[in-house]
């Protein structure tokens, strides 16, 4: 085969057979072929599309180009992946309760991208935590905990990795088979069996509308499906962040909160998703059974007391876990007030999530602060009075004060009458 033969066929229209994307792969893996061959052949995929049997093929090549980790040891093992938002912690949720319950978790987590956050740089929050171990010792604290939350590494999806990197260059992000092929082959390759996707659109995900992301989320489930594993698809809108704490302290905080037991739209998803992974585990259980459980979960504390258990075994400090409140900001504050009443018709979701990028910034480069974020005081269809505080933000030292207060002044649209709000719209079975 030749890769230039291959790169005019998609350009032209035609389907790759399952052979001609083996090769593809394995190219990319053994670096016979140059970042511009790869980059064609993207682009050429992204314009001309790939069907469903493409798709999977793609994603199964891909899975394989590295590792697969065998979880049968361990038992009937559970993973979710959410596509991304601002202000997504459920994993810190989620995981703990499963585990309370008894239930093997086995979850391999991203770090931020772009406007989004990433579980693990949340994990790090628990000073000492390790998000890189081995393998057999990822089994081992699974085995101990029934848990245990971890960085991909390079030995999984390997092809994955090189393929994204050039996606970010190539203007390919976007690109639904990528996307889809991309989230799945990792999860086929860390092992799991049981699967939830948390598929977001709105503006602060990568979806923008509801119907790319059903698409995506139908994608994902066909293809985990016919890789032999149980899965489905929570659409949820991201229109605006999933709690009003934004930035790594005050998220880990916000999980705590639900693990405390306050509900809001973060412990709605969450026990949305563990709900859905008890009945995929277990056909006989019903809904209201699956709840009555999680909810016990957190009422208990039993599934706080699993999360100390979670953070400790892999060197993480336990402290702000039994007091919340060390994850409080200290540090300076800008504040933002209405200059109109009305009601909040808009939150710029993605803004807020670059913001606090932007406010980690020193001498133009982003220097990690897990204490720099944002509190915001009104939510989606929330009645404003003019003068009324909208939003708080905590930084230590700012590149451009004025360009961050700027910007921060154009976060909320206030308009005259209420807006319906929604969090799940639907579940792709």
């Amino acid at each position: 085969m030749d890769i230039v033969e291959l790169i005019n066929k998609k350009k032209f229209g035609k389907r790759l057979t399952k052979d001609e994307l083996s090769f593809f792969v394995s190219e990319i893996c053994s670096k016979n072929i140059s970042e511009a061959q790869i980059g064609s052949m993207l682009m050429a995929m992204f314009l001309k599309g790939l069907d469903f049997d493409e798709t999977y093929n793609l994603t199964i090549e891909m899975a394989r180009s590295g590792k697969i980790l065998n979880l049968d040891d361990i038992g009937l093992c559970f993973d979710k992946h959410s596509t991304g938002g601002v202000s997504d912690t459920t994993t810190l949720v989620v995981v703990p309760i499963l585990a309370s319950l008894g239930v093997k978790v086995a979850k391999m987590s991203g770090r931020s991208l772009g406007w989004t956050g990433g579980t693990a740089d949340k994990m790090e929050v628990f000073k000492g935590y390790k998000t890189e171990i081995s393998a057999d010792e990822f089994k081992k604290l699974i085995k101990q905990n029934s848990a245990s939350i971890i960085t991909q590494t390079m030995d999984f999806a390997f092809a994955d990795r090189i393929l994204y990197e050039l996606r970010s260059k190539t203007g390919t992000v976007d690109s639904m088979p990528l996307i889809a092929s991309s989230i799945m082959s990792k999860k086929i390759a860390c092992g799991a069996k049981v699967i939830v996707l948390d598929v977001k659109y709105g503006n602060g995900a990568f979806m923008k509308t509801l119907k790319d992301a059903k698409k995506l989320a139908k994608t994902m489930v066909e293809i985990g499906k016919k890789a032999g594993l149980k899965v489905c698809a929570i659409i949820s809108n991201m229109r605006q962040p999933l709690t009003k704490y934004i930035g790594n302290n005050l998220e880990v905080y916000s999980a705590l909160q639900v693990l405390n037991g306050e509900q809001n739209k973060l412990y709605d998803i969450s026990v949305a998703i563990c709900e859905k992974a008890l009945m995929l585990i277990d056909k006989n259980i019903s809904k209201n059974d699956a709840r009555v459980k999680i909810l016990n979960a957190i009422k208990s504390g039993e599934a706080k007391t699993k999360l100390i258990d979670i953070v400790s075994s892999q060197g993480g400090a336990t402290e702000c876990i039994i007091n919340n409140d060390l994850l409080l900001p200290k540090n300076n504050t800008i504040e933002i007030f209405s200059s109109s009443s009305g009601y909040v018709y808009e939150v710029d979701t993605a803004k807020l999530g670059y913001l606090v990028h932007d406010m980690q910034k020193v001498c133009g480069k982003i220097i990690r602060q897990d204490d720099v974020g944002i509190i915001l005081s009104k939510s989606l269809g929330d009645k404003v009075k003019k003068g009324e505080l909208l939003l708080t933000a905590y930084y230590n030292e700012l590149d451009d004060l004025k360009n961050i207060e700027l910007q921060l002044n154009s976060i909320y649209k206030i308009g005259r009458k209420p807006i319906a709000k929604k969090l799940i719209e639907c579940v792709i079975n």
